[in-house]
C-alpha cells in the first residue's frame, strides 16, 4: 500500500511522513518548472537580437581595449 510505502520511506530518511511528503512536492514543483523552462523555445528574432547584441558588446569591447592600449 502507498501509506505503507511512504512510512517506510520516511522512517529511512528520518523524517516525518509529512516532511517527507513536503519534500517531494517540492521535488515535483521544481521538475514541473525546469521542464517547462526547458519546453520553452526561443523564436529566431529572439536569438537574432542575441547575436547582435552580442556582437555589438564585442565590437563595443575591442574599441575600449584599443583606446585603453593607445592611452586615450
Amino acid at each position: 500500500m502507498v501509506r505503507d510505502r511512504v512510512r517506510d520511506a520516511a522512517r529511512a530518511a528520518h523524517l516525518t511522513q509529512g516532511q517527507l511528503i513536503e519534500q517531494m512536492l517540492d521535488q515535483r514543483r521544481k521538475a514541473e518548472f525546469w521542464a517547462a523552462l526547458e519546453a520553452e523555445t526561443p523564436d529566431q528574432e529572439y536569438l537574432d537580437e542575441l547575436a547582435e547584441a552580442d556582437a555589438a558588446f564585442a565590437d563595443d569591447a575591442e574599441q575600449g581595449i584599443a583606446r585603453f592600449e593607445a592611452g586615450q
